[in-house]
C-alpha cells in the first residue's frame, strides 16, 4: 500500500471514531411539547448557556453523577430541559426511565401535603394554624387529657414545623431496624395512635425534631376536616386543577395515607408543584392555594432549623450571591427546588441512599445550572 493510501485510511478510521464518538455525545433539544399544560422552550432563549447544560448531562451520563433518573428545568414558567437515564431502583434493580414513569418522592410528598393542609384552610375547613391538635382527634381524647402531658398545647403548626416536641427517632437506626420509629409506626395497627402516644420530650414549638409520623398525622387531618382521604383530596383540590391524572399514592391496610413518603408522580407533574410555589400558587390563571399560604410556608417556621411549613429553606452559593431555594426534598435525592429571584424551578430524581451522595442536586445547580443563566451571571460581574 502506498503512503498516500495509508494515510487516506488511517483518516478514514479517524473520521469514523470521530462521528461514532460525536453519535454517543449528548447533544441539547427542547422538550417535546405534550398536551399537558406545560409550554416548552429552548433553554438559549430563557437566557441559558446551552454548552454548561450540555457538560452537566454529560456528566450524568458518564457517571461522575451518579444514578440520577431524571432532571428537568423550569424558567420563566416554560420546560426547558428534560432528560431521562437508566439507573437502580430502591429494589436494586435497573430500569430505563420515561416522561410517562412514575417515580417515588419520598419525603418530597411532606411538602405536597402542605399544600394540602393550605388547602384546606383556603376553604375554610381548618381555621388556621393555631388550631389545637386534640380538636382533629377526639377518638383519642384520653391522649391529650392528662395535662402533666403537656400535649394539649401542640397546635398544627407545630406539626407543620416539626417542632410539636413528640419523642421520634428515624435517622440513627436504618429503616430495615424494627427499633427506628418510622418502621415501629408502619407495623402498628393504628398509625395516628403511635405517634400521638409517642411522650412528651420539649416545649412544642422549641424543638425541631424530624418526624415523618407528623406528616402522615397531617395527612389524617385533611381527611378528618375534609371526609377525604388525602389522596382524594389532593385529587380533587390540587392534581385535577394542575392537569395531573397520573399518580399513585401508598396507604396502610387501614386506609391512612402515607403522606410522609408515599406519593408517585411524573418528573414533570413534580415540576407542577414546584411552579405554584414559585408563581404564587397560580396555574395557568387559576389560584389554587393562596399566595398567604405560600408565604407562610416559605418562611423558616422551626426556631432551630432553615424550615418552613413541610418544606425545606436554602441558599445556594453563586460568587458573592447566595441564591434562595424553597425545596421538597426526599429520600435517595428526590428534589423539587424552586428558586424565585432566577424563576427557575429544578426536578431531580435518582437513587442514592446511605451513599453521601443523595444531595448531588446541590451540586449540579451551584456548578452548572446557575451559572448557565445569563441575567445572574451578569447581575453578578455588575456588583
Amino acid at each position: 500500500m502506498c503512503l498516500r493510501c495509508f494515510a487516506l485510511l488511517i483518516l478514514g478510521i479517524a473520521m469514523q471514531f470521530c462521528r461514532i464518538s460525536d453519535a454517543t455525545q449528548y447533544r441539547y433539544s427542547v422538550p417535546e411539547q405534550q398536551n399537558d399544560g406545560w409550554l416548552t422552550a429552548d433553554l438559549r432563549n430563557e437566557g441559558l448557556d446551552v454548552t454548561l447544560i450540555e457538560r452537566l448531562v454529560e456528566r450524568i451520563r458518564n457517571n461522575t453523577y451518579k444514578n440520577i433518573h431524571s432532571l428537568l428545568l423550569i424558567k420563566n414558567g416554560k420546560l426547558i430541559l428534560e432528560v431521562y437515564f437508566p439507573g437502580q431502583e430502591e429494589d436494586g434493580k435497573t430500569r430505563i426511565y420515561q416522561p410517562s414513569t412514575l417515580h417515588g418522592l419520598h419525603s418530597a410528598t411532606k411538602s405536597v401535603n402542605s399544600l394540602l393542609i393550605g388547602i384546606a384552610i383556603d376553604r375554610k375547613l381548618i381555621a388556621g394554624v393555631d388550631e389545637k391538635l386534640s380538636t382533629f382527634f377526639p377518638e383519642y381524647k384520653r391522649i391529650f387529657e392528662d395535662k402533666d402531658s403537656g400535649k394539649d398545647a401542640i397546635c398544627l403548626k407545630h406539626l407543620l414545623s416539626m417542632t410539636a416536641g413528640l419523642a421520634w427517632d428515624e435517622s440513627s437506626l436504618p429503616y430495615t431496624d424494627s427499633r427506628n420509629d418510622h418502621v415501629a409506626m408502619n407495623q402498628s395497627e393504628d398509625q395516628i395512635r403511635y405517634v400521638l402516644e409517642r411522650p412528651l420530650v420539649a416545649t412544642p414549638g422549641t424543638k425541631f425534631n424530624y418526624s415523618s409520623g407528623i406528616s402522615i398525622v397531617l395527612g389524617e387531618i385533611v381527611h378528618k376536616v375534609s371526609g377525604m382521604r388525602a389522596d382524594k383530596f389532593a385529587e380533587q383540590h390540587l392534581f385535577k386543577p394542575l392537569g395531573i391524572s397520573a399518580y399513585s399514592w401508598w396507604k396502610y391496610p387501614n386506609g391512612t395515607i402515607q403522606t410522609g413518603g408515599g406519593l408517585y408522580l411524573r418528573p414533570r407533574d413534580m415540576g407542577k408543584i414546584g411552579y405554584l410555589v414559585l408563581n404564587g400558587g397560580r396555574w395557568q390563571g387559576n389560584q389554587i392555594v393562596s399566595e398567604h399560604w405560600l408565604r407562610e410556608s416559605m418562611k423558616q417556621q422551626a426556631p432551630d432549623r432553615t424550615y418552613g411549613y413541610q418544606w425545606w429553606l436554602g441558599q445556594l452559593p453563586v460568587g458573592d450571591r447566595r441564591v434562595v431555594t424553597y425545596g421538597a426534598q426526599g429520600r435517595g435525592g428526590q428534589f423539587i427546588l424552586a428558586m424565585p429571584e432566577v424563576r427557575l424551578v429544578a426536578i431531580c430524581t435518582g437513587w442514592n441512599d446511605g451513599n453521601g451522595l443523595g444531595e448531588q442536586a446541590f451540586d449540579m445547580l451551584k456548578r452548572f445550572v446557575l451559572p448557565a443563566d445569563h441575567q445572574l451571571v451578569e447581575n453578578q460581574g455588575s456588583k
